[in-house]
């Protein structure tokens, strides 16, 4: 099969979605088929996918507390047509479908058979969702299949799917984390608290911030590490903690995927202590594959991750002194720790690469044949009043190239 992966979101900047759709992308191409990542890249040197066709720049657009780096430009849809008449997919699978402009556009201009995964949790998208639902569903009426990483994302995105949705969650390659070593990544022995993330409000680190003042006054031998790229307040939070004389915190910035899971192997503690807008958790499955141990910000999202008390810790969001007192817990509880870093590591085998991935080579290979799309039972349902076990019946006219197409031409589009 010849399959077409789009994400609507910037090439060049880290994030949860490209990541899932750049590790289903990698597993799927070890199974025998072509798989061509499509997505805009913003300008300048950062990384990007060597594997991938850029269409359209993307430019930084703040909404919902965060910044969704996308292509805006309404003139994409010329060049989309183009590359998908051209290349002449099997199945494209769309990430947000309902995302500006990429994903609109082949949303729009596609003849395959569209795969949709709806990731957002956020309360802005799910006031356009419940707006604009009766507009947005003749557009998502030409899925013939929707999934959701997680309930949260289908709850969010439900006024607007135009057919029933089947939970996929995220994924990860968990055997890329588990091999990280258990020490720490520049031989001190120091205990370490580990974030990963963003510095965006809703991630969480200004409480993290907070919290970890609490904890240094009260422990010796500690060290704060935050891995992902900051923003103005996360600049502001690093400004803090120099003006405090913390010199046990250290900001790493954005680190490449090859390095992640040694920061990983080196915490004592991982904490993301997101306040809410998370769909899934991929950053707390890669950190028990790890065999950290998490504590994590109680919202819907993360519990579709971690189940408190069981995998994890789940603390109040927007708590400093609650966050505060379960990292210790985990600090002082050894056999606490070792249970959790147990169960963490048999949970994080659920959202690996592998089982995920099994999962959407099924719908694709059914989309392509033109047969109705079925998920086993289980873990990966419909939820209620979904209907039949089929995620959504073929809807979009003329899903067949009707006429020859051009050969495929080297290089990306741009």
């Amino acid at each position: 099969m010849k399959i077409a992966m789009v994400t609507p979101y910037d090439l060049r900047t880290p994030g949860g979605v490209n990541r899932y759709a750049q590790d289903i992308a990698a597993w799927v191409r070890g199974q025998g088929h072509e798989v061509q990542l499509i997505g805009p890249a913003s300008p300048g040197d950062g990384r990007t996918p060597l594997d991938a066709t850029i269409v359209g720049r993307a430019r930084r657009v703040r909404a919902g507390g965060t910044v969704a780096p996308v292509a805006l430009d309404p003139r994409l849809g010329s060049r989309v047509g183009e590359l998908l008449r051209r290349e002449r997919f099997d199945v494209v699978h769309l990430h947000e479908p309902l995302m500006p402009m990429l994903s609109l556009q082949v949303l729009r201009r596609a003849e395959a058979p569209l795969l949709g995964t709806f990731h957002s949790s956020e309360p802005a998208g799910g006031r356009l969702y419940r707006i604009a639902g009766p507009l947005l569903r003749r557009w998502t009426r030409r899925l013939a299949a929707r999934t959701a990483v997680s309930e949260t994302a289908r709850a969010v995105a439900g006024p607007a799917l135009g057919g029933p949705c089947a939970i996929v969650p995220g994924c990860i390659d968990v055997s890329r984390f588990a091999a990280a070593e258990r020490a720490p990544a520049d031989g001190e022995s120091r205990r370490t608290i580990l974030f990963v993330g963003r510095g965006d409000a809703r991630k969480g680190l200004g409480d993290l911030i907070d919290a970890y003042g609490r904890l240094r006054a009260r422990h010796d031998g500690l060290r704060l590490v935050v891995v992902g790229p900051l923003g103005p307040r996360g600049e502001a939070l690093r400004a803090r903690a120099a003006a405090s004389g913390w010199d046990d915190v250290h900001f790493a910035g954005p680190v490449a995927p090859a390095e992640l899971p040694r920061y990983y192997g080196a915490a004592d503690v991982f904490v993301a202590p997101a306040t809410g807008g998370e769909s899934f958790g991929l950053v707390l499955a890669e950190a028990m594959a790890a065999g950290a141990p998490v504590v994590a910000g109680d919202n819907p999202g993360y519990r579709a991750v971690l189940r408190d008390g069981r995998d994890g810790l789940l603390t109040p969001p927007r708590d400093p002194a609650a966050l505060a007192d379960t990292i210790e817990r985990l600090l002082d509880d050894e056999p606490l720790r070792r249970r959790l870093i147990d169960a963490g590591r048999t949970r994080a085998r659920d959202f690996d690469v592998s089982v995920v991935g099994a999962r959407f080579l099924s719908l694709y290979e059914a989309l392509a044949e033109g047969s109705p799309a079925r998920l086993p039972p289980g873990l990966y349902d419909e939820g209620a009043g979904a209907g039949s076990a089929a995620l959504g019946e073929r809807t979009m006219a003329g899903a067949s190239p009707s006429s020859p197409q051009p050969p495929r031409e080297p290089g990306a589009a741009s």
